[in-house]
């Protein structure tokens, strides 16, 4: 009756906006993931956008470029893998990837120790692709699966994650005093 035709408009009203604004999936995502074969050389485009994911993901946290350049290359040194996003030869995003044990599952999984991508590559498909590119990197390493830890303030980043296959699986908490 008049209930059905209602939900029919609601329902081509709610189409509209998806299909305008779909992607043109012709298009494949123009990216290249390259390894990073010079760390100290990748340095500042690295601290760069560890500091531009940290005013999206911790807000009210104060980055420290030392502290940054020894925990990259410590991981480095524990068997880290780093790698640039590029567009078109230039450098718009990086991903540092772990695998490593654990030892209360006794199971190999990946870690995805950061994902950035510059803002005016976003929506674009890129995140897809990269976590596509990590996911088949941990297969490789023997992993049986991937963790990620992203911010619960950042809806785009869970949205991605979580189109990926990415269950959430913990809380993290913080109380201030």
């Amino acid at each position: 009756g008049h209930l059905d035709k209602e939900n029919l408009i609601i329902k081509i009203v709610f189409k509209i906006p998806v299909v305008l604004l779909k992607r043109d999936d012709s298009k494949e995502a123009a990216i290249e993931i390259k390894p990073i074969t010079g760390l100290e050389e990748a340095m500042p485009v690295l601290w760069d956008h560890d500091q531009k994911m940290q005013k999206i993901n911790f807000p009210g946290s104060y980055p420290h470029k030392e502290l940054f350049e020894k925990r990259v290359r410590q991981e480095y040194e524990m068997g880290a893998a780093y790698f640039f996003v590029y567009e078109e030869e230039k450098i718009v995003g990086s991903l540092i990837l772990m695998a490593k044990e654990n030892p209360y599952r006794r199971r190999k999984y990946g870690d995805i120790r950061n994902i950035y991508l510059e803002q005016e590559c976003r929506g674009k498909g890129y995140g897809t692709k990269m976590l596509e590119f990590a996911d088949e990197y941990f297969k490789r390493q023997g992993c049986s699966y991937a963790f990620a830890g992203i911010a619960a303030h950042n809806p785009a980043s869970n949205l991605l994650f979580e189109k990926a296959g990415y269950t959430k699986t913990r809380f993290i908490l913080e109380k201030e005093y």
